[in-house]
């Protein structure tokens, strides 16, 4: 064999030293990929057996507390069952007036923010409050809002005055520099 010769893979293996030896980590490589899958496997049924039984145990509760309700309507009288059911859908009734109490007054706030020609932000900053105010005091505090809301925008309109007070001068001012597009547009309340 000439030194300057390059021996192809096949022509290596062709030596019994080095096909022994490939063969051996061949089969190290092999044994320790199935030990690798057979791990996953194991933990894969495990946590699918400890998913199982989850739903099983949540079977059984959800049986047993129908079981018990089921008995409990069973001790009842008709006029027991009768009222109960009535009492449910008493307290259904009362969380549907709530949702439509919350309703119409996000009706009227929404009437009023239009009405008074307010920014519809002041809708969406009360959003979370609407729920909890009284009607008595919504104008009020849309009004306070409406209050917050423009003194905060002024500031900030104020602040980058401050930065660049060329904006104002539009064309006519210098050409360098950042030029400000806050997009308001002039609400004018009707008159009528």
């Amino acid at each position: 064999m000439n030194d300057d010769e390059v021996l192809t893979f096949d022509e290596i293996l062709e030596d019994a030293t080095y096909q022994a030896e490939f063969d051996k980590r061949v089969q190290k490589a092999i044994e320790k990929s199935l030990a690798a899958k057979e791990n996953e496997f194991k933990e894969k049924e495990k946590a699918l057996a400890n998913k199982e039984e989850e739903i099983r145990k949540n079977i059984l509760e959800e049986m047993e507390a129908k079981a018990k309700e089921a008995e409990e309507n069973a001790k009842l009288t008709e006029a027991e069952k009768y009222k109960k059911e009535l009492d449910k859908l008493k307290q259904d009734n009362l969380s549907m007036q709530n949702q439509l109490s919350v309703i119409n007054k996000e009706k009227k706030a929404a009437a009023y923010v239009k009405e008074k020609g307010y920014s519809p932000k002041v809708l969406q900053l009360m959003q979370d409050r609407i729920a909890n105010i009284k009607d008595v005091d919504l104008e009020d505090k849309i009004d306070e809002t409406n209050t917050l809301f423009s003194e905060s925008v002024s500031a900030g309109l104020n602040e980058k005055l401050k930065e660049n007070p060329d904006v104002l001068l539009g064309d006519k001012g210098k050409k360098e520099g950042p030029q400000f597009d806050f997009g308001f547009q002039s609400i004018k309340p009707e008159v009528k």
